[in-house]
């Protein structure tokens, strides 16, 4: 199979590393000086396990400009992207898609491993958004990453954890297609493309990939949801790690108010509060050493993607006319933090 690859952080290395062993894998680079970038470093990928000395470097990948930003003709594409594989982070995977538009249809799947929900509803909204247009839009398969990946620098990527548990890795569902927006016929290219493509990372077993049913990814998507929700918010504020946060009782309690307003609107979970909070410590107290994307992402003075993941309750609350102010609180605050260390 031919893969693309839109998003070359932590989470693209890791994936385009594995696929690549079995898989025609193509890097969409953000910029000519990118692709430089790539190739200074003999156009291989970086990629290491927590517990392993030395490292595994993998070439081979081929390579092109989002946008058609080069003057490099073999970094050019003109044709249909078969599977698009889109790991950039949930604020930038729309203007990303936007860029290779041109080289999506219905015959295209989408691949779409972001933190926090609602990404895929904003791409279909802003990308097709007429009936017309929807019917070329591409399958989509969504996924719960519940690897943790680290990147050390531009195209090296370290593995902390999910490579051999059943409970981490990915899990991967493909997104039903609207009855207004089918057929049987397409319907039935819907599910080869989509079955294909999560058959393909569930035969690579560094990915530890596990296909389920859509219902129950909604609900691994929420569960994860809140584990985002408890832990970005407060760690990036404090810049610390997942476990400096669990130990420190004031975050503790501001992680302990955030899960009782996600049980009170995340409804589907059929759950409690305490419930909720104890996923989150176990998860924090797991991960004690590390620093999750929101505090890389503030390190690195990069915008985060917490409109997703804490906004994104905020903006379930309000559908359901539910209270949440300390998730309101945390989203602005992190906001006030992104404007003071100019983010961008």
């Amino acid at each position: 199979m031919r893969f693309h690859i839109l998003g070359t952080g932590a989470v693209g290395c890791h994936t385009a590393f594995d696929l690549g062993s079995r898989h025609n894998v193509t890097l969409i680079l953000r910029s000519q000086r990118a692709l430089q970038d790539f190739r200074n470093r003999q156009s291989e990928i970086t990629y290491r396990r927590v517990n392993e000395s030395n490292p595994g470097r993998k070439g081979g990948f081929n390579t092109m400009i989002a946008n058609g930003g080069s003057n490099d003709k073999s970094n050019k594409f003109t044709g249909i992207m078969e599977n698009v594989i889109v790991t950039t982070k949930s604020q930038h995977a729309k203007e990303a898609v936007q860029s290779i538009k041109s080289h999506l249809s219905r015959s295209s799947t989408l691949v779409l491993l972001q933190n926090g929900m609602g990404v895929a509803d904003e791409l279909l909204e802003s990308i097709w958004p007429t009936p017309e247009e929807r019917l070329q839009s591409p399958s989509i398969i969504l996924g719960v990453n519940r690897h943790a990946t680290v990147r050390m620098e531009p195209f090296s990527v370290q593995h902390i954890s999910g490579w051999d548990n059943p409970g981490d890795g990915y899990f991967l569902a493909a997104l039903p297609r609207p009855n207004a927006f089918s057929s049987f016929q397409a319907e039935q290219q819907h599910k080869n493309q989509t079955n294909a493509v999560m058959q393909a990372f569930s035969e690579i077993p560094g990915l530890n990939s596990t296909t389920v049913e859509w219902n129950d990814l909604q609900i691994r998507m929420m569960r994860k949801l809140v584990v985002n929700c408890g832990m970005n918010a407060v760690t990036g504020i404090l810049e610390s790690t997942n476990g400096a946060m669990i130990r420190n009782p004031y975050g503790s309690k501001l992680i302990r108010q955030v899960c009782e307003e996600c049980a009170q609107v995340l409804t589907e979970l059929n759950t409690t509060a305490d419930d909720l909070y104890e996923m989150v410590e176990s998860t924090a107290i797991k991960s004690s050493e590390t620093k999750c994307t929101t505090v890389q992402d503030i390190l690195a003075k990069r915008l985060t993607e917490i409109e997703y993941i804490n906004g994104y309750v905020i903006r379930l609350a309000k559908e359901r006319n539910i209270p949440v102010p300390t998730n309101e609180f945390l989203v602005s605050l992190l906001h006030a933090k992104e404007h003071h260390i100019h983010a961008s």
